[in-house]
């Protein structure tokens, strides 16, 4: 059975900033879409406390990101419905 996990900004913060473990290795395994939602935004993402590394980031920053990727997530989708 697979673990596909409810798109929250929750869920989000805890994927892409949690702990390299096996668990998360699946979790990212089997959301690919949210995963490569994560990675486009963090290329461009700058955090609103101006923090460079992940360790500094604040929880404010770190909702700010999880914002991104459901908006990010929303276009996609959207993008999906017209073709």
């Amino acid at each position: 059975m697979g673990l596909v996990m409810k798109v929250t900004s929750a869920n989000i913060i805890r994927l892409w900033f949690g702990a390299d473990t096996p668990i998360r290795d699946y979790q990212i395994k089997m959301n690919p879409k949210l995963w490569a939602a994560c990675k486009q935004v963090n290329r461009h993402f700058v955090a609103p406390s101006g923090a460079l590394l992940y360790a500094q980031y604040r929880k404010s920053d770190k909702v700010a990101f999880a914002r991104q990727v459901l908006v990010k997530l929303e276009e996609h989708e959207e993008l999906e419905a017209v073709t």
